[in-house]
């Protein structure tokens, strides 16, 4: 049953698979081993350790997960994904392995490859491009035996307060989230990676970042059909393969304010399942989220995931954990409080899919050069076209001769970025551009009366959300104090101009990837002009 031969043609990547072999697969699995096939695992480091070996090898683990921890190279990323197929034992099915490629800041391959932003997707507003977004991903990953890509989001960011989500959607609007996302959903399934829409039922409107607590969402349901829920149904109508639940309450559809989706019957089995008709792969976030862990704890956490229809269970950090929550659900099963049937019907979802999609491929650098070529280009025509220039107001742009530049400590804005180290990119790339450049990186509590000088030459701040780093708005109102004009480049959160309003001109790129930089430097030294238009509401601003 385990395959690492190459994948169907893209005309046929998501084929019905046949009723009787999928039977067949599930009827050849003892318990143990079908359990194992529910269950996703992370681990430490670019090459398997001991225990992930053996999670694969001995309790028949259905899928891996990487983060940027397990990724070096692309040769190193090729090498691991077929040595963690080599600890499968001989015809059992092959492993589903999985990444967080989105684009932006949530983006585990590092190498120059990855795209902007949802968001700057959203500013371009163009499906056809998010198709070829998406279609490019999928043929990087595919190279790299990636099977799954846990996007695109489909959260409808409509609360600028929202600490985890935010640039990761395509905006505010519910119908270009469900056009640009199924369309981003669909060009990764042309390439035969499985798409995983995310976070059902949606995280869009929360202020709270389920990594840390447990949101609440108490919209009616005519609010949730209208907004949440319909970039959801229109990418199942439009085939996506897979979605992710949140670990979010729904009180007006559980009756629990304490109840996280993930954990709901009445959001896996009755909402998506039964209402929306959806029966591809239902994933979970990772069961050690603090939403699930500091609640019903991870372990049980993964059982009740089970009860509520959850196809595979992510646990992506801890061995322990890894082995308990396996035997939880095992033991679930043996006492009665999950039917094996039950089990069987995730476990031939899984299968399927895994035919589907051949898991277990692997290709050869050729493959991936030519694919790495691919989404660079489209990565440079997604930051060229989204950049967005707001206002400028007093002319400002282009810049000429010797400029200042204000950067940031980037660091890390949620738990679910990586920490990458940016840290005077920006003035950088304009020097790349042969702009002279002064430039100022400043830390987080660095009082800017020392820093902060004004001469007779353009400044510029590159902001890395200053919504939630208000150090930063001292920065830009400290030049304003002093008799400069700066202009503002927010390169992480667009919604920064509501924390420094007065600014006479500001543009935003949605992200700081390197396509993005240079694309706000031609835009300011004359070399473009911005086609981009703000896919959200900036609060209190007049544009």
């Amino acid at each position: 049953m385990s395959s690492t031969t190459e994948p169907e043609s893209a005309e046929s990547t998501n084929p019905p698979a046949s009723p009787t072999d999928i039977e067949a697969d599930v009827s050849s699995l003892s318990l143990s081993e079908k359990v194992g096939q529910l269950f996703v695992a992370g681990f430490d480091g670019t090459t398997p350790t001991e225990e992930i070996a053996t999670l694969v090898s001995e309790r028949h683990l259905g899928g891996v997960i990487y983060f940027s921890r397990n990724v070096e190279s692309p040769d190193q990323l090729r090498t691991l994904s077929r040595t963690l197929q080599g600890f499968v034992p001989d015809g059992k099915p092959p492993l589903f392995l999985s990444i967080d490629q989105e684009g932006g800041r949530v983006a585990r391959l590092s190498w120059g490859t990855e795209l902007p932003s949802a968001m700057a997707l959203g500013a371009v507003d163009d499906p056809d491009l998010a198709f070829r977004a998406g279609n490019t991903v999928g043929q990087e990953l595919r190279a790299l035996g990636v099977d799954i890509d846990l996007a695109p989001v489909l959260d409808v960011n409509n609360n600028p307060d929202n600490p985890v989500i935010g640039v990761r959607s395509f905006g505010e609007r519910p119908d270009r989230v469900a056009e640009l996302g199924s369309a981003f959903a669909e060009g990764l399934q042309e390439s035969a990676v499985v798409a995983c829409g995310k976070h059902f039922p949606g995280h869009g409107d929360t202020a709270v970042d389920s990594h840390l607590d447990l949101p609440v969402i108490d919209h009616d349901r005519e609010r949730l059909d209208g907004v949440e829920l319909r970039p959801f149904r229109h990418a199942i109508d439009r085939g996506i393969g897979a979605i992710m639940t949140t670990h979010v309450a729904f009180p007006t559809i559980t009756d629990d304010p304490k109840r996280p989706a993930t954990l709901s019957a009445r959001v896996v089995t009755g909402l998506l399942r039964e209402e929306l008709g959806f029966d591809g792969l239902v994933l979970t976030d990772c069961m050690e989220m603090k939403a699930i862990a500091d609640g019903v704890g991870t372990v049980e956490g993964c059982v009740q995931a089970v009860e509520a229809g959850c196809d595979q269970i992510f646990v992506s950090h801890t061995p322990t954990k890894q082995h308990a929550a396996i035997d939880a659900v095992i033991e679930a099963v043996e006492s009665g409080r999950i039917s094996e049937d039950h089990i069987d019907a995730a476990v031939r979802r899984v299968l399927r899919a895994k035919r589907a999609y051949g898991a277990g491929y692997v290709a050869d650098e050729t493959e991936w050069d030519e694919a790495a070529t691919g989404c660079r280009s489209v990565a440079h025509e997604i930051a060229e076209r989204g950049v967005t220039l707001v206002r400028d107001e007093s002319g400002e742009l282009p810049v000429t001769g010797r400029v200042s530049v204000y950067e940031f400590d980037s660091g890390r804005g949620s738990r679910a970025e990586e920490t990458t180290d940016r840290d005077g990119a920006f003035a950088s790339a304009l020097a790349a551009a042969g702009v002279e450049v002064d430039s100022t990186v400043l830390v987080p509590g660095e009082s800017p009366s020392e820093s902060v000088a004004v001469a007779d030459r353009s400044t510029i701040v590159r902001t890395s959300d200053a919504v939630s780093n208000p150090d930063q708005a001292t920065v830009v109102d400290t030049l304003w104090e002093r008799g400069a004009n700066p202009i503002v480049v927010a390169t992480r959160n667009p919604y920064d101009l509501s924390a420094i309003p007065e600014v006479e001109t500001y543009l935003t790129t949605y992200d700081d990837t390197a396509a993005s930089l240079a694309a706000a430097v031609e835009l300011l030294v004359g070399d473009r002009t911005a086609s981009g238009r703000l896919p959200v509401t900036i609060p209190g601003s007049r544009e």
